[in-house]
């Protein structure tokens, strides 16, 4: 399957009658960008990834004035098949990004590029904006949809952390506490009830002294827990 995607990647034909036209020509300094076989290769061959609309987000970019359309699709060989015979312009793939949800991608890259629209799925895109979207370190709003279970899990544990660091100590842990509050006591005096203190507290308290990490005494002084002498 591969070979056959590549077969059509990078032989463009043309249709005498075109379905499909570029936008109006852009009046600036044209570049043109080169595929990266091995590259797209990779993505392709890559694990799919999980969730509710598996598939493809694709740059490609029309080489009579160089903007880019950016689409998506499930089955990305059927796609390989319109650009190289429908489209009657020549085009080259420039990037693919595999994504879990292949509706959602596409939409907050056109967001994401709104200012850079030039009609359609058609944009002006330039040099920095080809190499921001290789690198992969997209916006939040953009991961989301490509790792949309991921995400979620990601979500689920920041809250589950949250919510352990917002638990009251036990009784060993607020004897711990004392201890390390006792160090303190030339510069600090406790602020709140000591049976008031939580996870998150005894968290900052042990850090400043394992660390000397001045920032963690100021976050207690901030939250109340602390106050200057």
């Amino acid at each position: 399957m591969v070979k056959n995607i590549f077969t059509k990647l990078f032989s463009n034909k043309t249709a005498p009658e075109p379905a499909i036209t570029p936008p109006a020509m852009q009046q600036h300094k044209i570049y043109l960008f080169e595929s990266n076989q091995y590259e797209l290769e990779k993505i392709i061959e890559s694990p799919d990834l999980k969730g509710k609309a598996p598939g493809y987000v694709y740059f490609v970019q029309e080489y009579m004035n160089g903007s880019f359309k950016i689409g998506k699709t499930k089955n990305l060989e059927k796609r390989m098949n319109i650009f190289g015979v429908k489209l009657p312009f020549e085009n080259k793939l420039i990037f693919l990004i595999k994504t879990g949800n292949h509706h959602q991608t596409e939409a907050t890259f056109h967001k994401h590029f709104a200012d850079k629209r030039l009609e359609g799925e058609w944009f002006a895109l330039n040099k920095d904006d080809l190499s921001w979207i290789k690198a992969g370190k997209y916006t939040e709003e953009i991961n989301q949809t490509i790792f949309p279970l991921e995400e979620k899990k990601k979500t689920a544990i920041k809250t589950e952390n949250e919510n352990k660091e917002d638990k009251l100590l036990t009784p060993k842990q607020v004897e711990f506490a004392k201890t390390l509050l006792t160090k303190l006591e030339n510069e600090y005096e406790l602020a709140t009830d000591l049976a008031a203190l939580t996870q998150k507290d005894l968290n900052r308290l042990s850090g400043y002294f394992r660390f000397k990490n001045k920032g963690a005494l100021t976050n207690l002084v901030t939250a109340g827990v602390l106050k200057v002498k």
